[in-house]
């Protein structure tokens, strides 16, 4: 389950944040969870959206209205959180606070086995806190090194939410194609497709922001929209949109 949360920024706290908040917007949803779960569930959420305009790092917000998406595989549990969220006056990330107004549950797209997505919060290859000189590297997206990186990751994540050996070995058809002319014109321009964040406990890793292109199983697919895709998902790191056009 999806779900979309309009919020009204609070004119008396700061109109901005830093540009790569998601440590600081995980914090503020793990307080929340903690009140009604002892061991979190798996759980996933966008970035911050909204009208802004980036500046030494910080996100200024030009307009009052920002939204967030949280996801679960546990249509219940998504809803605890959303609830959680409702019930305070606002959600606090570093030293903007966001008042919860609308919500809107997100309905699942038609799965196919060919999908096109793009990352609205960033996609984790390596978890820095098992390997972080691995965490850091920078790998071209149109390699096949990336590609296997990243199958390598979602059949690990896959594994871990309970899929038999018998179900993963029916995943191995996989290919994954990062769409080359962004990564190109991005290249080209001087900006980056990959950037260094910080997981909760403070290690730096490298995190993708780049429309792909996944063929797969459809059950890969339905994986991935409802828990996120790569590592530290449980972090808000992973979750993508789907492309429709």
């Amino acid at each position: 389950m999806r779900i979309k949360i309009s919020f009204v920024r609070d004119q008396n706290s700061s109109n901005s944040i830093p540009l790569h908040h998601q440590k600081l917007l995980s914090s503020a949803l793990h307080e929340l969870v903690s009140s009604f779960a002892l061991e979190p569930l798996p759980f996933n959420f966008s970035s911050i959206k909204g009208t802004s305009r980036i500046q030494n790092g910080y996100m200024r917000f030009l307009s009052t209205k920002v939204t967030m998406v949280v996801s679960a595989a546990d249509a219940d549990y998504c809803n605890k959180i959303v609830d959680e969220i409702f019930s305070r006056p606002y959600l606090t990330i570093g030293k903007l606070n966001i008042m919860p107004r609308f919500k809107e549950i997100i309905a699942d797209p038609p799965i196919t086995k060919r999908m096109r997505y793009i990352c609205i919060s960033p996609l984790i290859l390596f978890d820095p806190k098992i390997d972080q000189a691995k965490a850091q590297e920078l790998i071209n997206p149109n390699t096949k090194e990336f590609a296997d990186a990243l199958y390598n990751v979602v059949m690990d994540q896959m594994e871990k939410a309970g899929y038999t050996e018998e179900q993963l070995a029916q995943y191995a058809e996989f290919e994954s194609q990062p769409d080359k002319e962004y990564v190109e014109k991005v290249q080209d321009s001087g900006k980056k497709f990959a950037r260094f964040y910080k997981c909760s406990e403070g290690f730096t890793m490298l995190g993708y922001l780049l429309p792909f292109t996944l063929y797969a199983h459809t059950d890969v697919h339905d994986f991935i929209w409802k828990n996120g895709i790569g590592v530290l998902n449980n972090e808000g790191y992973g979750m993508v949109d789907v492309v429709t056009n």
